[in-house]
């Protein structure tokens, strides 16, 4: 029996990376469990305390506290941070002409699957009149387009897409600034997407130019797109001011896998998820065979070790990649649930069964031809999704992530009469005196 096959925290080694193979009910198990966990809402106070002056600086001080920022932490002297349209134009038609067919293609599928989102209106009629529920699109939204060790048209079309769809006026977009200026791809879908108002400027500067607004750039309602620690920081702190997408934490896939699966396939899938580079990615895979287990952990070892990203790899903490061996598929899916994923596969003979069983997932993909990566980038599904077990309770950006619900309500004086024996009576049961007279005096 191979190593990997024995019963506790066994693990294969790649060099100086080991992917841990262990028993869910183990100690080993759990305390690998409670790790995951424990980094998922690790919080770096460090970070907040050194976001914290800069909101409040480019609140008091607008674009001279931009222009000072971005020259500190991206090494550029800028005199305005506004990119006129015609640069982005210029930019757009630089970009390869096969990433502008994907752009094109992506945005026509995320058009499609967002046209069938949306809050719904509606109208009842009562016997004291008239309730309707009306939806607005909010005004104005700010897109934050990352610009850190790669870049991300992808994200582009993800955050604007589903806005435009619900019909919000007002789209700007913040992105560092690079050195060789705006990436083409970023500028060919912003170009697509007719987006105008874009600005060089990043980090928690640029979250808090969106919030409180400065010369140059006006106020949002609603600041969405990923960043890195400082900008999830300033976003969570300018939280009521303005309303946000999600705090995004790192990249987790949680892959449910059978013998059915390649070893290969879950490894490869494993890694796609792993590669991001923050150094907190989680990659779980769950099995229920200890030899499928081993497979897999040696696919792991065997790509890391051939992979041009092995570096990221190697740098992830011994938690990062886990293969965790359950006694059955229901146990499986169970952890599935506590996890709550962001990206969930489910590689086994019953994933179409699988997935009615689980609740606790941002996004789920069915079968071992469904790979996560369609979704970032194919599918026409959201891939800006909740992370950090948030999946418990938040759901993918979508249509009506960017509309609001207003309610209206018109009364006859039949209705305000059938009141006069229920408001008075809850108001002065809590104290509310003239919240009582304000339905009484019409009654008289």
């Amino acid at each position: 029996m191979p190593a990997t096959a024995r019963r506790n925290a066994n693990t294969v080694s790649a060099r100086s990376r080991s992917i841990p193979v262990v028993d869910l009910n183990s100690r080993e198990g759990k305390n690998i469990l409670k790790k995951i966990n424990d980094a998922r809402e690790c919080r770096d106070d460090a970070v907040v305390r050194a976001v914290t002056p800069i909101l409040n600086d480019v609140r008091e001080n607008g674009d001279a506290a931009l222009l000072k920022y971005t020259k500190r932490f991206d090494g550029m002297l800028l005199s305005k941070t506004r990119i006129p349209q015609a640069d982005i134009a210029t930019c757009a038609r630089q970009a390869p002409a096969e990433l502008k067919n994907a752009i094109r293609e992506t945005a026509r599928r995320l058009r499609q699957y967002h046209s069938c989102q949306g809050l719904q209106m509606y109208k009842i009629n009562t016997p004291d009149g008239e309730l309707r529920q009306a939806v607005k699109a909010l005004n104005r939204v700010g897109v934050y387009v990352p610009g850190g060790r790669t870049v991300y048209p992808s994200s582009v079309l993800m955050n604007i897409v589903p806005a435009q769809s619900a019909g919000v006026k007002e789209i700007a977009v913040v992105t560092p600034p690079q050195a060789d200026g705006l990436d083409a791809g970023v500028a060919f879908a912003l170009n697509l997407l007719d987006i105008t108002e874009v600005y060089r400027v990043g980090g928690a500067q640029a979250i808090a130019a969106l919030a409180y607004g400065t010369e140059t750039i006006a106020p949002v309602d609603k600041i969405v797109g990923p960043g890195n620690a400082y900008v999830a920081a300033a976003k969570r702190l300018v939280y009521g001011k303005v309303d946000i997408d999600c705090i995004a934490g790192p990249s987790e896939v949680v892959i449910v896998a059978d013998k059915s699966a390649q070893p290969r396939l879950v490894a490869l899938d494993l890694l796609a998820q792993a590669e991001h580079g923050t150094g907190d990615e989680i990659a779980v895979c769950i099995v229920e065979s200890k030899v499928v287990a081993a497979k897999i952990a040696a696919a792991v070892t065997k790509e890391i070790s051939a992979s041009p990203a092995k570096d990221i790899f190697m740098k992830l903490p011994p938690h990062a990649i886990t293969i965790f061996v359950t006694t059955s598929r229901s146990e499986s899916l169970e952890l599935c649930d506590t996890i709550a994923p962001e990206h969930l596969q489910l590689m086994t003979e019953t994933a179409n069964d699988d997935a009615w069983h689980v609740s606790n997932a941002a996004a789920i993909f069915i079968g071992s031809d469904t790979p996560v990566a369609l979704g970032d980038y194919f599918l026409g599904t959201n891939h800006v999704l909740p992370t950090g077990g948030t999946a418990r309770f938040a759901s993918p950006l979508g249509v009506e992530s960017f509309q609001k619900r207003v309610s209206i309500a018109k009364v006859s004086l039949k209705g305000l009469k059938s009141a006069l024996d229920i408001v008075p009576t809850f108001a002065r049961a809590e104290a509310f005196h003239h919240h009582a007279l304000s339905v009484e005096a019409r009654g008289e």
